[in-house]
């Protein structure tokens, strides 16, 4: 088995619900791991916003995590030292312990929520950057697992005819290319998980999503690539587990006509794409 970092709350290059954001309650999100390397005597946490061109990059340093440890729980409060969990340092807002997504208005960003397994415990005190963190970490890592996922901020401004940053051309007649439709769903998909929806479906997209993430590591392409999907035999799996998402969100969504519209749009666009990869 492998190192591995997962969470209940979050799937892999999924969405980060907006309770564990600046938008939210600010809650650190709960995270487990599997599989550490036999020797590891701690563990570190560190959460970085790697799109950052300004602002907050780090969003928590937790460290002196016990090797026996193989989960931290949901909203781990902010004192320098948090009993039977570890020791904090100061993330990017110049506060201690976790500060949530919290990218520019309108846009996305990635976060990465790194694990690192160390040969032995590192004597640094509370409130510690990332730097000091990093130079008492060198030479001691064993292993390091990450879990990358996505968070957006809607724009109040945008116009609801919208899907990411496209245009919503319902007629049909300019359909994006394929890289982009997924890449606007994914984007617009985003955006309406950071509404309130409820606990089941969001359950359900994280599912979904960790089959996506499957599928892409299988196949190890890169999305953005214009003409992938025309080579690729799994690429009709991964537009259908799109789909299936937005199917969840329509369904979720019903009752508002201009969040419909858009996943509406979104569907239509790849499910075009489905019918031209299955003529092929």
């Amino acid at each position: 088995m492998a190192f591995k970092l997962r969470s209940p709350a979050i799937a892999p290059s999924g969405f980060i619900p907006a309770k564990y954001t600046c938008d939210g309650s600010n809650l650190s999100p709960p995270l487990r791991w599997i599989d550490p390397p036999v020797n590891t005597k701690s563990f570190v946490v560190i959460v970085d916003d790697n799109e950052a061109s300004g602002g907050a990059r780090v969003h928590w340093l937790l460290y002196g995590i016990t090797a026996s440890r193989r989960e931290l729980p949901e909203g781990i409060p902010n004192p320098d030292t948090v009993e039977n969990i570890g020791t904090q340092g100061t993330n990017g807002f110049g506060s201690v312990g976790y500060g949530g997504p919290c990218p520019p208005t309108g846009t996305s960003h990635d976060y990465c929520f790194t694990l690192y397994a160390l040969d032995s415990p590192i004597g640094i005190p509370p409130r510690a950057l990332k730097m000091d963190v990093v130079r008492a970490m060198e030479g001691h890592v064993l292993e390091q697992a990450r879990l990358v996922a996505r968070y957006s901020r809607k724009d109040p401004g945008a116009s609801p005819k919208r899907v990411g940053d496209a245009p919503a051309l319902i007629d049909g007649s300019a359909l994006p290319a394929l890289p982009t439709a997924l890449n606007n769903a994914m984007y617009l998909i985003g955006e309406m998980t950071n509404d309130d929806i409820s606990t089941p479906v969001l359950a359900e997209i994280n599912l979904k999503f960790a089959r996506i993430e499957d599928i892409i590591s299988e196949v190890r392409f890169d999305r953005h690539q214009e003409g992938w999907a025309v080579k690729n035999p799994r690429s009709l799996q991964l537009v259908e587990a799109h789909i299936e998402i937005l199917d969840l969100l329509i369904r979720e969504f019903r009752s508002r006509p201009s969040a419909l519209a858009r996943l509406e749009v979104a569907r239509a666009f790849l499910t075009s794409h489905r019918q031209q990869i299955e003529r092929r």
